[in-house]
């Protein structure tokens, strides 16, 4: 069995010194695939730097030579996921996944190292400047993958047809505008196509066909999501609202996980970036586009369900708040707006189902 290795990439008197027994200590990782740099601060400053494989088990072994101390974790949300985070959880240990676009960054710095961006988050964590970001269970973060792979799947089906009328478009066969794919199939059955060109249309149109039938593979395991006992009635609840699915409500509740830390009517739409952006001072009070922050796909499905809303009538008064709005503002504005409303009653009925029903187990 390989012996544990920690390398000290800091030779100063100071590395040797232990903390004290119930001294706070953080530990700062920046991880990468080969290697994990570790800054360890205790009493305000940085005490060691610390090089180890890139695996979970040396920073386990890491946190044990603190055992009897207040040790803080603190790493980057990246592509390594939460299991750093669940592991923390399980020993009780405070943690804190940043994401990397809440760090400050000092304007005109030249200078980026792994060293250097863990003693930049520890030195965050020592300070409370840092914004910890939200860390699902393991069961949601594993069903959150069916509807993050969804969209993915339909952007493949969408690369694919994208490709098609491109290849014909270059070889003088423009489709006409605004078809269904049903009718673009259609129209491109009756094209003569030189032997070449038709072998290259029939692997697009393979490539189109094998994504479809991904995405109605994995709609159908978002349904046996929708349909379990911890799922099902929350979901319920949120399709009873008009111009939103059980498809967008099991998304919805699976992205956002806990409702309760939205604590607000606003926080919601301002963490979707359905919230206008701004720019006042004194008495000057300028109003801009939408933020355009956080998770875009959930901003994007409660747009398309305020179409839906629109134009079938679904709801009267949504309705009358659209036409208030679109001569004023114009139609894309004036559907923001109404996805924002969306969003705000989604919020309310998952507070209100949650208060329904104490002592139950939620999605969350």
């Amino acid at each position: 069995m390989k012996k544990l290795v920690l390398k000290n990439s800091e030779a100063q008197p100071r590395a040797a010194a232990r903390p004290e027994p119930g001294e706070r200590v953080i530990i700062a990782s920046d991880l990468s695939r080969s290697k994990w740099v570790h800054a360890i601060w205790w009493q305000g400053e940085r005490r060691r730097v610390v090089t180890t494989p890139g695996e979970l088990h040396h920073l386990k072994a890491l946190v044990a030579q603190y055992s009897g101390c207040s040790v803080e974790l603190v790493y980057e949300a990246c592509g390594f996921g939460y299991e750093i985070a669940w592991w923390a959880q399980e020993q009780g240990l405070p943690v804190l996944v940043v994401a990397p676009s809440t760090i400050e960054r000092a304007p005109g710095a030249k200078v980026k190292t792994d060293r250097y961006d863990a003693n930049t988050l520890a030195a965050g964590a020592e300070r409370k400047l840092l914004k910890g970001a939200h860390i699902p269970t393991r069961e949601q973060h594993e069903y959150r993958q069916l509807s993050r792979t969804y969209t993915q799947v339909l952007k493949d089906r969408r690369r694919q047809q994208t490709r098609l009328r491109l290849l014909l478009q270059e070889h003088g066969r423009v489709s006409p505008r605004k078809q269904s794919w049903g009718e673009y199939k259609s129209w491109l059955s009756t094209q003569t196509l030189p032997t070449p060109v038709r072998a290259c249309v029939d692997e697009l149109l393979v490539l189109r066909d094998a994504a479809e039938a991904s995405r109605a593979r994995t709609e159908r395991a978002l349904r046996e999501v929708s349909r379990l006992p911890q799922y099902a009635p929350l979901v319920q609840a949120l399709s009873d609202q008009e111009g939103v699915g059980w498809f967008t409500s099991i998304r919805f509740i699976l992205e956002l996980g806990d409702i309760q830390r939205f604590p607000n009517a606003d926080s919601l739409p301002n963490f979707l970036g359905l919230a206008p952006s701004e720019y006042s001072t004194g008495e000057t009070v300028r109003r801009g586009h939408i933020r355009r922050c956080g998770p875009k796909h959930v901003r994007s499905w409660l747009i398309e369900c305020a179409w839906q809303v629109i134009r079938r009538g679904l709801d009267t008064t949504l309705v009358a708040f659209y036409h208030r709005l679109v001569e004023r503002t114009g139609k894309k504005r004036a559907i923001v707006a109404v996805a924002r409303k969306l969003a705000i009653r989604l919020r309310a009925r998952w507070l209100e189902f949650e208060a329904s029903t104490p002592g139950e187990a939620h999605a969350a």
